[in-house]
C-alpha cells in the first residue's frame, strides 16, 4: 500500500482513482465536440448567452447561433454577442409550428416560459418564478429558417442545445428535415416538475433515442435542498 493510501486510511478515509475526462458538463463537451467535429451551436433558450459564454471560455471557436423570445431579454443577450463575429442572435422561438404565442416573462428571465410555473417552483422559487408580464412572440420550426440561418448545412455537424423552460421536445418535433445533420444534442429534462404540463424525463430521453440519440451524459442543474432529488439535469446525447 502506497503511503499517501495509509495516511488517509489514519483518518478513517480511503482514497479513490477517477479517470477526469467527463467530471464536469464543460469538459465532456469539449471531448464531445471533438468526437463529432462540431463547428455549428444550435442554442435554443440562449438567454443572455451563458451558454455560448461558457463555449467560448472551453475554446470552442465555431460557429453559435442563439434564439430568446424575450424582447429584454434578447436585448441583453444581444450586447453579449456583437463583438463575437461567429456568434448569430435571433430574437424568435422555436417549436413545432410557425406560430404567436403568448410566453411568462418572469422575476428571473432564466424562468420565462410558454408554460406556467408548477405549484412546486412557486413555493421554491417564489421569487424568481413570479410571472411580472406576459409577451406575445414569435415560434418559428427550424426545419422552416433552417436554411436561411445555415446556408451551408451540408458541411455542418450541429449540436443542438436545448433550454426552453419546458418546451424541449416541441422544438425538435419541428426539426424532423434538420436531424440527420444534428450529431448531438443537450435537455435540460425535468424529474421534478417546475412548469405545468412539462415531460417527464423518461418521456424525453425515450423520445430522443426513438429519434436515433444515446446519452452520453448526464449532469444535475438542480436538486432540492431538502430532499436532494433532483430537479432538473442536462441530458447530453449523440447521434447513434
Amino acid at each position: 500500500m502506497k503511503f499517501h493510501h495509509k495516511f488517509a486510511g489514519m483518518f478513517g478515509y480511503d482514497l479513490i482513482k477517477i479517470k477526469k475526462n467527463h467530471l464536469t458538463l464543460e469538459s465532456h463537451l469539449v471531448n464531445l465536440f471533438k468526437t463529432l467535429d462540431i463547428n455549428c451551436v444550435l442554442d435554443v433558450g440562449g438567454n443572455v448567452g451563458q451558454y455560448a459564454m461558457m463555449l467560448r471560455k472551453t475554446g470552442y471557436e465555431g460557429r453559435i447561433i442563439s434564439f430568446e423570445p424575450v424582447s429584454e431579454t434578447f436585448k441583453i443577450l444581444s450586447e453579449h454577442a456583437k463583438d463575437d463575429p461567429a456568434w448569430d442572435v435571433y430574437n424568435f422561438a422555436l417549436g413545432e409550428k410557425d406560430e404567436e404565442k403568448v410566453i411568462n416573462v418572469t422575476a428571473s428571465s432564466d424562468f420565462s416560459s410558454f408554460l406556467d410555473p408548477s405549484d412546486y417552483a412557486k413555493d421554491a422559487y417564489a421569487g424568481s418564478s413570479k410571472i411580472l408580464e406576459k409577451e406575445t412572440v414569435k415560434i418559428k420550426t427550424l426545419d422552416d429558417c433552417v436554411n436561411e440561418i445555415i446556408p451551408d448545412i451540408t458541411a455542418s455537424n450541429i449540436h443542438l442545445k436545448l433550454d426552453t423552460q419546458g418546451y424541449d421536445l416541441q422544438v425538435v418535433k419541428g426539426a424532423s428535415d434538420t436531424l440527420p445533420f444534428i450529431k448531438s444534442l443537450q435537455s435540460e429534462v425535468s424529474v421534478t416538475p417546475v412548469y405545468d404540463e412539462t415531460p417527464d424525463y423518461i418521456e424525453s430521453i425515450v423520445a430522443y433515442r426513438a429519434l436515433g440519440f444515446e446519452v452520453t451524459g448526464m449532469y444535475p442543474v438542480s436538486r432540492d435542498r431538502m430532499s436532494q432529488i433532483l430537479i432538473e439535469f442536462d441530458c447530453v446525447m449523440r447521434s447513434s
